[in-house]
């Protein structure tokens, strides 16, 4: 039966209301053919990887094949892209569960005797990006990421600077599994700009803070000692030296996933900072 949409209702041929007009296929239906058109007018790495002959088998199965690739890995990225992920939005339709509320959020919020915890849906995005329960394991993933990310940028920075030297020196990237997190104190000495005094009674922050406090006050700049300690205890994700002009850029990327907007203009903005040159 075909239906004619007017506004948020359908009607079918003869004119009556249909029944399917809310339906959940039919949603998914016209979400589909919607994606189909705007991958039309977009040439990023997705909609090339999503618009290539055949849906792209022939890459997933190069992938599939690669025995460098953890096979739990492989398997949860076919589940992934199949819509199979073993989660409660997935399995109630199945009739395995009952509901899509998270399991895992459940039990947490449980254990620590909070009353009223958000009523959150057990997909594939809320396991991989909020869950409160798996916080942990996804800060793991997470530096194990950057970590490989930080080695792989040292190994393919060939940019010389005038003197044809490299210009840019990745000193706390130090293996795909190894990462040394660098201080304010060992970044200013890197750079020569700090001596390192022996450790106790608090010297060298004593001595950092009163140079920051000289250069914000020579140049006229508001401050506030919330702000030199937390400018003091940053230790950014990823380094980059230029030590021929005698700067180092940073940039961190441990901010929480959130589905607030408010979060989001307040992870932009505190990203916007973090990702400033020292």
């Amino acid at each position: 039966m075909s239906l004619v949409g007017v506004g948020d209702r359908c009607f079918s041929p003869g004119g009556s209301l249909s029944p399917f007009w809310r339906s959940t296929q039919v949603k998914k239906r016209i979400d589909l053919q919607v994606s189909l058109q705007q991958l039309k007018i977009h040439t990023g790495t997705t909609a090339n990887f999503l618009t290539r002959e055949d849906n792209s088998r022939d890459l997933l199965g190069k992938f599939h094949k690669d025995r460098s690739v953890w096979i739990r890995a492989r398997r949860r990225v076919l589940q992934c892209l199949s819509y199979q992920f073993p989660c409660a939005l997935q399995l109630k339709p199945w009739g395995i569960l009952n509901e899509v509320k998270c399991r895992l959020c459940e039990k947490y919020y449980k254990e620590r005797n909070i009353p009223e915890p958000p009523d959150s849906v057990e997909s594939v995005g809320h396991i991989q990006c909020y869950c409160p329960a798996l916080q942990l394991p996804r800060i793991a993933i997470h530096h194990g990421i950057w970590k490989e990310l930080m080695f792989s940028i040292r190994k393919s920075s060939i940019e010389l600077n005038n003197a044809s030297e490299p210009r840019w020196h990745f000193p706390s990237a130090l293996s795909p599994e190894a990462h040394a997190e660098w201080g304010l104190y060992k970044i200013l000495e890197y750079m020569g700009l700090h001596e390192i005094l022996p450790p106790g009674s608090g010297k060298n922050r004593a001595k950092l803070r009163k140079d920051i406090e000289e250069h914000h006050t020579t140049y006229a700049i508001d401050f506030d000692d919330a702000d030199i300690d937390t400018f003091i205890a940053r230790r950014p994700d990823g380094l980059a030296f230029d030590k021929k002009k005698n700067c180092v850029y940073s940039w961190n990327t441990r901010e929480p996933w959130t589905q607030m907007k408010t979060g989001q203009r307040r992870r932009s903005r505190k990203k916007t900072t973090d990702v400033a040159p020292i």
